[in-house]
């Protein structure tokens, strides 16, 4: 797997798994909820088959409430020596219902306990939540100074977001910025500031839910046609050939294998660019259901 170099030095590799999919899929097409056996049991086979063939960036967030799953999970790969710690990075996020705590040093503990872990790669804080996010910005840069987290970002954040913090004199600026980013919606105001500021861009909902306008989408089709892919390789090879770090989520073997099969064609200029041509600033995600006075 390819790896982006952060701002600090420190690696992060090219494409992440999401879990946040685990928290949908406690309950099944008819509504009743999955028992925690068959709930770890799916998670398990998608992540050994996915750290297997390469994947070592695990997404996921206390929102999601799967962090003791998946500390379960990286027990149980560290212990058969399918991978080590550190070639593992894992993210995780503090919710806007922890943000209003205050006090983020109890967060990492918690999420540390959670998933068995002495450190996590990425900790983040999931929204800006007005009143709040400035100040646990603020504790956030205290405990990645104390090695606890080896870097720190923020989810959901447009250009003033990151312009409070520079006003604000914040110790640390994010080294990473987690934003809903495809091809319907290309921010490019948005990712040339952080281009300035070196800050990595990495996109949630990479291939906009691969909903029907973009499986229907003639500029798409003709390019998978053209490189001899699917959809969802084209897209996800114009987030990495862009240095963006795309996240997708699946526990399915052929569908993990699809999105990091991307490694070995690349995409022309002219390709590259009608694809951002295809913006619509369309938003899968509004930020107003989930984090009130965004």
């Amino acid at each position: 797997m390819q790896k982006r170099t952060l701002s600090n030095g420190i690696e992060m590799p090219a494409i992440m798994l999401g879990t946040s999919i685990c928290d949908r899929q406690c309950f099944s097409i008819f509504g009743s909820r999955v028992s925690d056996k068959t709930l770890f049991k799916q998670m398990t086979d998608g992540l050994v088959y996915a750290v297997k063939n390469g994947i070592t960036g695990i997404d996921t967030g206390r929102d999601y409430k799967n962090e003791p799953l998946l500390g379960k999970i990286f027990n149980d790969l560290l212990k058969s020596k399918t991978v080590k710690r550190e070639d593992l990075f894992i993210t995780t996020k503090v919710g806007n219902g922890q943000q209003r705590l205050s006090d983020m040093e109890k967060e990492i503990d918690i999420s540390l306990k959670n998933m068995n872990l002495d450190y996590v790669d990425l900790w983040m804080l999931h929204w800006p939540l007005s009143d709040y996010y400035i100040e646990n910005w603020k504790q956030l840069c205290k405990i990645y100074k104390s090695g606890k987290v080896k870097a720190i970002g923020m989810a959901n954040v447009r250009e003033r977001h990151l312009l409070e913090l520079e006003q604000a004199d914040v110790e640390f600026m994010p080294h990473v910025v987690q934003v809903e980013y495809h091809p319907f919606r290309t921010i490019s105001k948005f990712r040339e500031m952080c281009k300035e500021r070196n800050i990595q861009v990495e996109a949630y909902t990479a291939n906009c839910a691969m909903l029907p306008f973009v499986r229907e989408n003639p500029v798409l089709q003709q390019l998978a046609q053209k490189y001899g892919r699917s959809i969802t390789q084209i897209i996800m090879k114009w987030h990495a050939q862009q240095g963006v770090i795309p996240i997708f989520s699946s526990n399915n073997p052929a569908h993990i294998k699809e999105n990091i099969d991307i490694f070995d064609f690349s995409l022309s200029e002219e390709d590259m660019q009608s694809i951002f041509a295809l913006n619509i600033d369309y938003k899968y995600h509004p930020e107003s259901v989930n984090c009130p006075g965004y």
